[in-house]
């Protein structure tokens, strides 16, 4: 699978994918509380306060673990997941839907969640919020090397959390570009290449993983 170039720019969005909320010092306008631009700022100041965690004791797998909990609580997995197969999600039985959506969370997690190890000072700003019943879209603005990178949130009310069912980076979509390739792979080798393929990424990125911390 192609990595997703605008995207891995900002690996904390993804981080907060899982896949990406990272390098930032945070700003946002006053709203209510538990409106949607306050919880993500919120859990972008928790992964935050994880990574500027200063203990000499403490290894990089502890704040994993950490980040991990916080980004998986604030995305809608399984819209997300049904969101990036489309038509493709009709044909799946029940235990195939599971499966894809947890392999489709570890393909972001072991590919975006070790780039928060490079902490910065980018700054990030949410701008605005558009509320239209029980979704949202949450703009914001990360400012790298002088360039600002517009980031934009679509978040959905689950129960009183606002969940993220996509991100989108300087006019890329996360849903619409892994809905691309995995339409592809599942054109050329049907389903089940695209699952080995996933499997195969993950088993790639932990590889590389282990190969970093050695």
């Amino acid at each position: 699978m192609k990595k997703i170039n605008k995207l891995s720019i900002a690996s904390l969005l993804m981080s907060l994918s899982l896949a990406f909320f990272v390098f930032i010092n945070t700003a946002v306008p006053c709203h209510a509380a538990n409106e949607p631009i306050d919880q993500l700022h919120d859990s972008v100041n928790l992964i935050i306060d994880i990574l500027r965690r200063n203990d000499p004791g403490e290894q990089w797998v502890t704040k994993k673990e950490e980040i991990v909990k916080i980004v998986k609580s604030r995305f809608a997995s399984d819209e997300l997941a049904q969101r990036v197969l489309a038509l493709n999600w009709r044909a799946r039985t029940g235990q195939e839907k599971e499966q894809f959506i947890s392999l489709f969370s570890q393909v972001l997690e072991t590919t975006y969640i070790n780039r928060l190890k490079s902490y910065s000072d980018e700054e990030v700003t949410f701008k605005k919020q558009i509320v239209n019943n029980d979704k949202a879209i949450v703009y914001s603005e990360i400012v790298k090397n002088n360039q600002e990178i517009p980031i934009v949130y679509r978040v959905k009310d689950d129960k009183g959390q606002w969940l993220i069912y996509d991100i989108i980076i300087e006019g890329v979509s996360l849903v619409q570009n892994y809905r691309q390739q995995f339409d592809q792979i599942i054109k050329n080798e049907g389903y089940d290449g695209l699952v080995r393929r996933m499997e195969e990424k993950i088993q790639e990125n932990k590889q590389n993983d282990i190969e970093t911390h050695e």
